[in-house]
């Protein structure tokens, strides 16, 4: 993974680099220009986001200069990740710049006026020049000592002077805010200012000192990614150094490296380091895949697709988006080629840059084959068509499950937001509320039990990880919990719609048992048998799809104002066959008054009573069963569609429904 990721932060001779400073925020305040030879003020601007501001900052290439004169592993929103001198808030380190906070609220230099902050530096910060010997200090070779040394005494004068009571200076700090920056740059070439940051990251860009403090080893060893021989340090992306915790170590590690495991050279440690600040700028996708398949395609044309989507875009680019495009570009469309391999990074910004999950992607399939959904119930505008590909399936059939209730309404599209997240709403999380709503309790317990195996199964295309019985859980539990909390006859568009999906992708779970065709085939024998004497149920199966119809017809006779569905719960929660017949029955006599019956040979009612209710199963559970009850449920009613058409012929011909 880590000679992927240096490979990544190399395409097109480092491209990525390039993007970080293009896109990297400036720092809000004010940004001062210091001629290089008198040290007075040459220009300056305030961050206030206008137009005049980024010509300013074009004009001295301030987001470069900015960059290459920060602390390592200054950044996010604030700037104030780390500090050069934390009591002082100096962010800067490099001879050619001074950044610092207008008025810090700690330390020695808080101060509740500007004249007071600058006063402080004058007399107690400036006149001791540490600044300058802390720079050097930063410096573990004695030659690149020398380089900066010949002109320092020259820079020295850069602190000496009062440049902060030239041309109203005091006025324009009266538009910057406490927590602001005021950010002094001496304006030499960005060459000279770059040529100091690169020497200061050849050494500060190792995590820890290790070896007799210093950052890299006093010998040179191969660096197990480039294969070269140099000196190693460590890198601190994606480690936690517990090294000397004792069922950490590994007990076969190369003593050679002081007992670290993974020691690199300083072109991979800076590769990593910058990607962690490519990856806090969110241009990329959150996963992102970094690939290794297909290479010489990739190489040659795949990895362009980042920089072709990254183009002229202010929004991120997706993780559904890149596999598309690399997909078109390696098959061709043709789809002949369906398996791609990648790395996987998934992480948060939440407290700094944590990388959730790394897994490596073996043969992902993007496109699937034989997912189609069926519009079982003949629910208008109900998507009914073959899914594709493996994120169009996250989208037409797990989304719907995990919902959120908004004034009455489903809100669906967050699932793909929320897959790490400790809390699915935190209660200082607005936005998820206005857009979204509440999420039920179903949905939400769900969600933690099955969130990373859904992640892996869309994003990883682990299709392995999802059986038959997990499937069921999650799509049954909550139709049946969306059942109870039913308070409407009439809105049943939403349970109908999820119980075609999970009848629809049954086979797909269920090595291929077609339940929406059975269900299908299930209606027509139903119909069949409530008009032949001669037919009788003969299987589990359509003894659950009847009994799902005779259930719906019972209920439908409630009069009641507030009648729903709820009371379906009541039938398919009880286990036993035995059970399950005795709640019908009671039901039965419950709304007797209401059943009309017509002479034998068209007593379809009846029929169907009589076959439910003589009929013996083969085991003596309904919980297996429940699906199909459901589907017979919420299926047109043919006892329902026979009876009113008898009712509307007998009118016609006697002018009384009842044939009387």
């Amino acid at each position: 993974m880590i000679k992927e990721i240096v490979e990544f932060m190399d395409l097109e001779g480092g491209k990525f680099r390039d993007i970080i400073l293009e896109n990297r925020p400036v720092a809000k305040g004010l940004h001062i220009i210091v001629d290089k030879d008198s040290f007075k003020i040459k220009d300056s601007a305030y961050n206030d986001g206008s137009e005049e501001f980024n010509i300013f900052v074009k004009k001295y290439d301030l987001k470069k200069k900015e960059y290459y004169c920060q602390v390592k592993g200054r950044g996010g929103k604030n700037f104030t990740n780390n500090c050069f001198d934390s009591k002082n808030q100096i962010h800067s380190n490099s001879p050619y710049a001074l950044f610092f906070k207008l008025m810090p609220l700690k330390g020695v230099f808080k101060a509740d006026s500007v004249e007071k902050r600058f006063q402080d530096f004058k007399d107690r910060w400036f006149p001791n020049e540490n600044y300058f010997d802390k720079l050097i200090d930063n410096f573990y070779n004695d030659n690149d000592k020398n380089i900066f040394e010949r002109d320092l005494d020259n820079y020295k004068k850069f602190l000496k002077i009062e440049f902060y009571k030239e041309n109203n200076f005091l006025e324009k700090l009266e538009q910057v805010k406490k927590d602001e920056y005021i950010q002094i740059f001496i304006d030499v070439d960005l060459e000279i200012i770059k040529s100091y940051y690169d020497s200061y990251m050849k050494s500060k860009v190792f995590a820890k000192e290790i070896f007799n403090k210093s950052s890299i080893t006093k010998t040179e060893h191969l660096c197990p990614v480039t294969n070269n021989k140099t000196n190693l340090g460590l890198s601190g992306f994606y480690s936690s150094f517990g090294d000397k915790k004792p069922f950490t170590l590994h007990l076969t590690r190369d003593k050679t490296y002081g007992g670290h495991s993974s020691l690199y050279s300083y072109k991979v440690v800076s590769n990593l380091y910058f990607f962690q600040e490519l990856l806090k700028l969110k241009l990329l996708p959150n996963p992102l895949p970094v690939f290794i398949s297909n290479k010489d395609s990739i190489d040659n044309e795949g990895n362009k697709i980042y920089f072709e989507l990254l183009k002229d875009t202010t929004e991120p680019i997706k993780y559904k988006e890149i596999i598309k495009k690399v997909y078109e570009k390696i098959s061709d469309n043709s789809g002949n080629i369906n398996d791609l391999n990648f790395y996987l990074i998934f992480w948060s910004l939440q407290n700094g840059l944590t990388i959730y999950d790394i897994d490596y992607i073996d043969a992902f399939e993007y496109k699937i084959k034989d997912f189609e959904v069926k519009n079982i119930f003949e629910l208008k505008d109900c998507y009914s068509d073959k899914i594709e590909n493996i994120f169009d399936l996250e989208w037409r059939f797990f989304s719907k499950f995990f919902y959120a209730i908004k004034d009455g309404n489903e809100k669906i599209g967050w699932l793909s937001e929320k897959y790490f997240v400790d809390k699915l709403v935190d209660k200082t999380d607005k936005k998820f509320k206005n857009k979204y709503g509440s999420i039920p309790a179903m949905v939400a317990t769900k969600f933690y039990q099955y969130n990373k195996t859904i992640f892996d199964y869309i994003y990883k295309g682990k299709l392995e990880v999802i059986n038959g019985n997990m499937f069921d859980d999650i799509c049954i539990s909550i139709i049946r919990e969306q059942i109870k909390l039913n308070d409407d006859w009439d809105k049943t568009y939403k349970i109908k719609e999820k119980l075609a999906l999970y009848l629809s992708l049954h086979k797909n779970f269920h090595k291929g048992e077609d339940l929406a065709t059975q269900v299908i085939e299930l209606r027509e024998t139903v119909s069949e048998l409530i008009e032949n004497e001669e037919n009788h149920i003969e299987s589990d199966e359509e003894f659950a799809f009847a009994s799902g119809q005779l259930i719906w017809y019972i209920l439908s006779k409630n009069k009641s104002s507030s009648k729903t569905h709820s009371l379906l719960d009541i039938f398919i929660s009880k286990n036993r066959v035995d059970d399950f017949k005795i709640v019908i029955s009671q039901q039965i006599q419950k709304y007797s008054y209401a059943f009309k019956f017509f002479d034998n040979n068209e007593d379809w009612f009846g029929k169907l009573v009589s076959e439910v209710m003589g009929y013996k199963l083969e085991h003596q559970t309904i919980k297996s069963l429940i699906p199909i009850i459901m589907a017979g449920y919420f299926s047109k009613n043919v006892l329902e569609d026979k009876i009113s058409k008898k009712a509307k012929e007998n009118k016609n011909n006697t002018g009384d429904e009842d044939g009387k």
